[in-house]
C-alpha cells in the first residue's frame, strides 16, 4: 500500500466544522505498532522510520507527506486531525 505525496486539504474537515482559515488545521498520526521492515512515513523530505508504538508525527495545514507499507505486515495508525 501507499500513499504518493501530497498535502491535505481538510475539506470535509473544514465544511464540517465552517472552518475558513486552513491555517489552524493541524494533523497528527500515532504509531500504534513499533516499526517494521517496509514501514514508511516521510515528512517535509524527512523519512521516518524504526519508531516505536505510541511515537507520533505532528503537522501544520500544507505539510507535505507521505506513507507507504512495502512490508509483509499490516501497518497500524491513528489519525487525528484539530484546530487550533
Amino acid at each position: 500500500d501507499m500513499l504518493p505525496h501530497h498535502r491535505d486539504t481538510y475539506q470535509f474537515y473544514r465544511d464540517k466544522y465552517n472552518i475558513v482559515d486552513p491555517t489552524t488545521i493541524h494533523r497528527a498520526v500515532i504509531f500504534l505498532e513499533d516499526w517494521k521492515p517496509g514501514h514508511i512515513f516521510e515528512i517535509e523530505n524527512n523519512l521516518l522510520s524504526k519508531w516505536s508504538a505510541g511515537d507520533y508525527v505532528l503537522w501544520h495545514n500544507d505539510a507535505l507527506h507521505m506513507a507507504a507499507n512495502l512490508g509483509l505486515e499490516d501497518r497500524y495508525t491513528v489519525q487525528i486531525t484539530f484546530t487550533q
